[in-house]
């Protein structure tokens, strides 16, 4: 259960329309919502935060699609990946454009923490203390994470430990997020309650949304290949809150890794299924293309729509987790 939780993020994404109507709870995914939820505020009348500069992080460089991973000695080679705004936006063949579909003329935005929740404090303790990083994802857990009731204690408590990819329905909090809103009030978080933090960062979907918040841990690999794809191929957004390896870090690792494509792909299979680009048979994307996106103090969320970009678990990753809500 662990090990295909964690692999959400990976090659083989969840098939949104094969989940069943009443999936297990400690694996939630709603269909669909139809009704609209007020955005805090729309994206584009956000700004967003500065970008930052690539950079290579502590022990080691990047890998490109063709490289072999360093084992047993073996010469591998390593990509020249792009600052993230040098990167290209990948130009989709006219066949595998999704028909009619008019070019794409925004992707991939930041948003900072002091933006999302001003005069709160809440970026400044969030970036400067581990303990504190590691409370919120606990805090979660108390308050979305509803057990099996066919369960064991001991396998719940395996569910919802701190080093398990988690998912939870972040609509609604059968404690009312009380525990979260502790944690904020022990750390002098000022005049922000934890339902106030879930609905804005979830909020951030836009008005169409599943209502599912997966906590994704480190799979505790530094080195493994892109594999690239969309969740749904629809028009909706995904959010990415990062949980940074260390405190006052900057670097890459913590997102996913996107592709920024010039038209939406076609969809072979039935609407909202998984798109695998490697599908297509189209060849690998060139590393002018690959996205590696940074995480830095005041650029702790990302917001990409998963029609306009392809996107892959870091081929590198460094970081305690990331939350991506849908």
């Amino acid at each position: 259960m662990v090990e295909a939780l964690s692999a959400l993020e990976r090659h083989r994404s969840i098939r949104l329309r094969q989940v069943k109507q009443d999936p297990p709870h400690h694996a939630i995914l709603l269909q669909p919502s139809t009704v609209a939820i007020p955005a805090l505020t729309h994206l584009s009348q956000l700004s967003t935060a500065p970008a930052g500069t690539d950079r290579k992080e502590k022990g080691g460089g990047a890998w490109g699609e063709n490289s072999r991973k360093t084992r047993h000695g073996k010469l591998v080679e390593k990509a020249d990946y792009r600052a993230w705004n040098d990167v290209e936006v990948f130009d989709v063949p006219s066949d595998l454009r999704r028909p009619g579909a008019e070019a794409v003329v925004e992707h991939v935005k930041f948003f900072g923490l002091e933006e999302l929740f001003p005069s709160t404090g809440l970026q400044e303790k969030f970036n400067a203390d581990a303990a504190f990083r590691t409370a919120i994802r606990r805090a979660i857990r108390d308050d979305l994470f509803v057990p099996d009731p066919n369960a064991s204690d001991k396998v719940n408590a395996a569910i919802s430990s701190l080093s398990s990819s988690l998912m939870v329905n972040w609509k609604s909090s059968r404690t009312g997020y009380a525990s979260l809103t502790k944690v904020f009030a022990d750390n002098a978080v000022q005049n922000l309650t934890g339902e106030n933090f879930i609905q804005t960062l979830g909020k951030l979907c836009g008005p169409v949304s599943h209502g599912s918040l997966i906590d994704i841990t480190s799979t505790g690999r530094k080195q493994e290949r892109h594999s690239w794809h969309q969740d749904s191929g629809l028009d909706r957004f995904t959010v990415m809150f990062g949980f940074p390896p260390e405190s006052n870090w900057t670097g890459v690792g913590v997102f996913s890794h996107s592709c920024k494509l010039s038209h939406p792909l076609r969809q072979d299979g039935d609407e909202g299924e998984v798109i695998q680009w490697e599908d297509y048979e189209a060849g690998e994307l060139p590393v002018s293309a690959i996205g590696r996106p940074e995480y830095s103090p005041g650029r702790e969320v990302m917001v990409y729509c998963d029609a306009t970009h392809l996107h892959s678990a870091p081929d590198e990753t460094n970081r305690e987790s990331v939350w991506r809500f849908m």
